[in-house]
């Protein structure tokens, strides 16, 4: 049995002059530092076609995806359920929010979905029949767990290079790099699909940029081809960037992303030359969705908030501004889609938000199979951090920033042990090892 995939991208970088999201100040685009992508990949296995759009911007809200999602159905004939749709995290990437709110910017949005969604239809045009190969390499000297217990015994987030009042890191990080290899049946490049656990906001300012996803794929062509495919799937870095505390190497902006891709590529590409041939080819696809709970306000809290909105400076105001608006909001819960993805012996486990790293390794090593991809910020059912109850408990900037950490201490757990049914209910069919 052999697949039929076909792998493409289109530009989305929109006019300057608008929002660039990811930080807590506005900063207004005044040029472009490297193009921003959607990329897509077509999977047919002669029973179920797959279809995965992978975009340069923040993150995705539901009604974008929603609307892709449609749009490639009616060009394809791809079921919906079928379709996995996920956000880099570039922090410069296009105004996917209308400025620091979670809403939907309505200018840039509609023109994102069209592209979105032309990528996979053109990659479903371009099927060919295709061979997989799937491999692994491990880079633990650029990504960094950002949460540290200081001296006094608090917890910080990103307390600062240098800083003599740090004790110690209280995380872990994921070192992995798992490599998905496309090629022809001749053996030529069609793609390479990747994965690694770290935050992409290495730069700032105010040019565009995919941060250094975007310098894997350039350093991968420049190698395969100007053809070849990166599709760069986010893993759980929701406490993981590339700063050194220690400040053992360089993580100054506005160059650290090429150094970063650069190391990720030549690890990527070791990995491909080292991948071992899939020994099945069916592609299959499981969905599921889980009810979450919003977390409520103590009173205390809410005092607190009352006090910024008058006190506080430009940050905090807007920060307290929201978290007094979602008190209003009817809705106690909300659900979140979990979509897992297998690829011969390879599975992409889609998650929605940014999860702390510990559920991504968990799922790793519970997963049924040998090549378990973690990509988050899945299909725009949930926004925010996801973190561990330790860091609720903790403290630091994810678990107390609540607009970006709405959801209830068990939001992590829940997720998990659903993408680890999905696991079995794929295994059991197509076991994994």
């Amino acid at each position: 049995m052999v697949l039929a995939i076909g792998m493409k991208e289109v530009v989305i970088t929109p006019p300057l002059g608008v929002n660039i999201p990811g930080q807590f100040k506005s900063r207004i685009s005044t040029g472009i530092r490297d193009e921003l992508y959607a990329k897509a990949m077509v999977v047919d296995d002669g029973q179920k076609m797959l279809a995965f759009i992978v975009l340069d911007v923040l993150d995705l809200l539901r009604p974008a995806v929603v609307q892709i999602r449609e749009r490639v159905t009616a060009h394809t004939g791809i079921a919906e359920d079928c379709v996995m749709i996920s956000a880099t995290h570039t922090h410069q990437g296009a105004p996917v929010r209308a400025g620091f709110s979670l809403t939907v910017d309505e200018d840039y949005t509609p023109y994102m979905v069209k592209k979105a969604a032309d990528a996979a239809i053109m990659a479903f045009h371009d099927r060919r029949e295709a061979v997989l190969g799937h491999g692994r390499g491990a880079e633990g000297d650029i990504a960094f767990n950002r949460r540290f217990r200081m001296k006094d015994g608090t917890i910080r987030t990103n307390p600062g290079i240098g800083n003599p009042e740090i004790d110690r890191s209280v995380g872990p990080i994921d070192p992995e790099v798992i490599v998905l290899r496309i090629d022809d049946l001749e053996g030529n490049p069609i793609g390479v699909v990747s994965n690694y656990a770290c935050h992409t906001d290495t730069i700032g300012g105010t040019e565009y940029s995919a941060d250094f996803p975007g310098e894997i794929s350039r350093t991968i062509k420049k190698n395969l081809g100007e053809h070849v495919v990166s599709l760069f799937l986010q893993g759980a870095c929701g406490d993981i960037n590339h700063v050194d505390v220690n400040g053992t190497s360089a993580t100054k902006p506005p160059d650290h992303y090429v150094k970063m891709g650069r190391i990720l590529a030549w690890e990527i590409l070791r990995a491909r030359e080292k991948a071992i041939p899939a020994q099945d080819h069916h592609a299959d696809i499981r969905i599921a969705h889980v009810t979450a709970n919003y977390r409520i306000l103590t009173e205390e809290h809410i005092n607190r908030l009352q006090e910024l909105m008058s006190s506080g400076n430009e940050v905090e105001q807007m920060i307290a501004r929201q978290d007094i608006t979602l008190l209003d909001q009817q809705e106690r819960t909300t659900e979140l889609e979990i979509q897992v993805a297998r690829l011969g012996e390879l599975v992409i486990v889609g998650l929605p938000a940014e999860n702390f790293v510990a559920f991504g390794l968990e799922i790793k090593q519970r997963s049924p199979y040998s090549y378990t991809m973690i990509n988050e910020l899945c299909n725009g059912s949930g926004s925010g951090y996801i973190c561990t109850r330790e860091a609720y408990r903790q403290g630091g900037y994810e678990p107390t920033i609540r607009p970006w950490s709405r959801l209830d201490e068990d939001t992590g757990e829940l997720l998990v042990e659903e993408s680890l049914r999905l696991l079995e209910q794929i295994n059991h069919e197509h076991p994994g090892r």
